[in-house]
């Protein structure tokens, strides 16, 4: 059955596959380290989200899925709020080599950035594909891992774990007033070099 697709985008479909059965694992892993019990929710959500997407992808490459599309899993967010701008006491520890056991902020670390290179490995798979299926489920992992950062950044974010800088209130206007609307003159002549 497999004949069908073109090489390089097997090869691709195993990347994909093997790198969501290993991160099932580690954050199987890692939720089974934390104590607060919001983030071991949302870790544990993500975990069986990606199991899910796993499962899809293996019928995909398989044919079961003959040629209907697949339905997109569905992601509910856990975290509520408005992200906290600003620093409030910033303070990074030194790593600990000795650790018996990762820190929360590590692990949060850990999960925000299998997610964010997710969302750019997953886009990058998606490029290379021509078989729609295959794009589909690979730009439907790159917007799970996309929602699944932001949950875990808000929570990085109302913990402290990470704070975002801000710009003073006259240095923000001055950079947002650098920038003029086109008028619509100019956007024709633009238009007309296009033709």
């Amino acid at each position: 059955m497999t004949s069908q697709y073109a090489a390089h985008e097997v090869i691709v479909m195993n990347e994909a596959l093997m790198t969501k059965s290993a991160n099932v694992e580690v954050l199987s892993f890692l939720s089974a380290q934390v104590q607060d019990p919001s983030l071991q929710n949302m870790l544990s959500q993500h975990v069986q989200l990606i199991h899910n997407h796993y499962i899809q992808g293996v019928s995909i490459l398989q044919g079961q899925h003959g040629g209907s599309h697949f339905t997109n899993p569905s992601y509910q967010s856990t975290m509520q709020g408005q992200p906290q701008l600003g620093l409030r006491n910033p303070s990074m520890p030194s790593p600990n080599p000795s650790a018996a056991m990762p820190s929360e902020r590590s692990i949060c670390t850990v999960a925000l950035n299998i997610y964010k290179f997710g969302a750019i490995g997953w886009t990058t798979f998606a490029l290379e594909c021509t078989h729609p299926q295959f794009r589909n489920f690979l730009m439907t992992g790159a917007n799970m891992c996309d929602k699944m950062a932001y949950d875990i950044w808000s929570f990085m974010n109302q913990k402290g774990y990470y704070q975002v800088p801000t710009l003073q209130e006259n240095t923000t206007q001055s950079m947002i007033q650098a920038y003029q609307p086109v008028q619509p003159m100019q956007m024709m002549r633009g238009m007309d070099n296009y033709q």
